[in-house]
């Protein structure tokens, strides 16, 4: 058995703002073997990582720090987890040769994946063969950081009970927006407080929202006000706002922020199913969509009236999402639902018109290509909108249906409840990928649906094969030698094919020996390119892609086929 120490993600604090720097891994022998490509055929499991996990700004070891490492060829769902002892210390045995992602997370610490040198990064995979000790896999953990402030009313008084939120611009759900990137529910105190702990590196926008209303006077009329959710430092508009830079374990106060007030208004309009009978009620719900997070909150609500109007009275400004909805307990086959969302920002909103649908219906069957089928159990079919996060709970709780997108053991399937611009997400065993799936003879397997209410598109033919592509190479410098420290990207050369969550759409990064694979592309032609940094999702946005298309490597995937592709670091540095 050979032992072979690294040093892996190994983190200081940064004289820049927002910046993480790591030491590259060290590796004193290099493994003669390489791991099976297939991580069925690796079953002796007699691999062993161990590390040591520290504070970045003492040195001191950090007991009970949570080591999570993760394969697809691991059971359990494909990860293991172990905690770090009162030295810091991990080990974690028994581990079959596969190419393994490791990440550590502390409370009070910024988490972190092996090779990840700055936030926002992906980490990079560790290479262990069959019977080989990897030693030295030491991570360094740099503290969070902290925004505090004050929220005040238009008068100086302090707000309590006030919801603050960390924003992010990033590519969010098929848009570039802010995005609530902290997931504690942080609200004022009685003294108008607030502090949003466990802030990573970077830059962020902070907004203060509360549904209080007060009646004033306006015009020499009783009005009912609210505010208007407002951006540091005291604006409503988003795009005026500043931004708090927040460096490695800084903390950054005096994020002080006075609500700016707002009229209330009233939302009136027509509540009618598909077949043009009246909803039963019309509700008015706060929902926060952030990374790795949802909030719901239920709001104001109104009575449809038979006529299928509805008016809804002193709402306070803000963001909602609207639903109109059945009467409990109606009859489940006629389940329908009709959704919209609304910015309250000062002027009542008239002439809102809901109609409803129940969804429409996919089905079809699961034909598979293998030598060694898997059990179809193992296969999930969905067909709906790409989200980062959940749907709305309005939809969740009109239709449920646990046996929606289940293969059966004739290989049948039925999706139901689809909803428009939805597109499939196939779930597959490792080791098998989605060949085709075709409608009609076309392959609607990349495409949006967009299905009316009550529609069904059925005869649909999923083929899945062990056959799997794989796209890989080593990863070169300047100087021609193999390099680690950058992130491959690869996407479809037509631009039809850039889309968030797109299975045409993948990234890497490359081993400690500079290796990169990416496994399970449909065939076609392909741009490649590796860039020193890109932050983790920007290949969402297809501007983004757009702009490295000039600077990528052509490459043609054949079907079931393995392709080698030597990259060179690019010049260009992702942003």
């Amino acid at each position: 058995m050979r032992r072979i120490p690294v040093t892996v993600g190994l983190i200081c604090l940064a004289v820049g703002i927002a910046t993480i720097t790591a030491a590259e891994p060290t590796q004193q022998s290099v493994p003669s073997a390489r791991a099976p490509r297939d991580p069925t055929s690796a079953t002796k499991g007699t691999g062993v990582l161990k590390g040591r996990v520290t504070a970045a700004d003492t040195g001191r070891p950090l007991r009970r720090a949570r080591v999570t490492v993760s394969a697809p060829s691991l059971s359990d769902g494909g990860r293991r987890t172990t905690s770090t002892d009162g030295d810091g210390r991990f080990e974690v045995t028994g581990l079959p040769a596969a190419r393994y992602r490791i990440s550590v997370n502390r409370s009070g610490y910024l988490p972190l994946e092996f090779g990840q040198r700055r936030p926002g990064e992906q980490g990079r995979p560790l290479q262990l063969d069959e019977g080989e000790t990897l030693e030295h896999v030491d991570f360094a953990l740099p503290r969070m950081g902290v925004i505090a402030g004050r929220v005040m009313d238009e008068a100086g008084e302090p707000m309590e009970g006030v919801s603050v939120y960390a924003l992010r611009s990033m590519f969010f759900d098929g848009q570039r927006r802010l995005v609530p990137v902290i997931s504690s529910n942080i609200v004022t105190d009685d003294a108008g407080e607030f502090r949003i702990a466990r802030v990573p590196p970077g830059s962020y926008f902070v907004v203060a929202s509360t549904k209080e209303t007060w009646m004033g006077v306006e015009a020499g009329k009783p009005r009912l006000f609210g505010y208007l959710p407002t951006y540091f430092p005291s604006l409503a508009n988003a795009a005026s706002a500043r931004a708090v830079k927040v460096s490695v374990g800084q903390e950054v106060p005096g994020i002080d922020i006075g609500l700016i007030p707002g009229r209330a208004a009233t939302v009136s309009g027509s509540a009618l199913d598909s077949q043009g009978r009246p909803f039963y009620q019309v509700n008015l719900n706060e929902e926060v969509r952030g990374v790795n997070f949802a909030s719901f909150r239920g709001g104001p609500s109104a009575m449809v009236q038979p006529d299928g109007s509805f008016v809804i009275r002193d709402v306070a400004p803000g963001d909602y999402a609207v639903s109109a909805t059945r009467r409990p307990g109606a009859d489940p086959s006629e389940a329908e639902v009709a959704t919209a969302t609304v910015t309250i920002d000062g002027g009542d909103i008239e002439g809102l018109t809901l109609t409803g649908s129940r969804g429409a219906s996919v089905r079809g069957k699961v034909i598979v290509e293998g030598s060694d089928p898997p059990k179809l159990s193992q296969v999930r079919v969905t067909v709906a909108e790409p989200l980062r996060n959940q749907v709305s709970p309005a939809l969740l709780g009109t239709f449920r249906d646990s046996n929606s997108g289940v293969v059966n053991d004739d290989g049948t399937f039925s999706v139901t409840h689809v909803w428009t611009h939805a597109r499939f997400q196939v779930t597959v065993p490792d080791g098998w990928m989605v060949k085709s799936i075709l409608h009609e003879g076309r392959d609607v397997a990349d495409t949006f649906l967009e299905l009316r209410s009550g529609e069904e598109l059925t005869g649909v033919e999923l083929t899945i094969t062990d056959r799997v592509t794989r796209l890989g190479g080593t990863l070169l410098d300047g100087r021609q030698e193999p390099t680690r420290g950058s992130t491959v990207v690869v996407f479809p050369s037509a631009r039809e094919g850039w889309s968030e969550g797109s299975r045409s759409v993948k990234t890497t990064r490359p081993d400690q020996q500079g290796r990169w694979e990416i496994k399970a592309l449909p065939p076609g032609d392909y741009l490649a390119i590796a860039l020193d940094f890109i932050e983790d999702g920007a290949w969402n946005d297809p501007d983004v892609l757009e702009s490295l298309r000039k600077d990528a490597k052509a490459v043609t995937l054949p079907e079931a086929g393995d392709v080698a592709v030597p990259l060179t670091l690019a010049k260009l540095v992702g942003k």
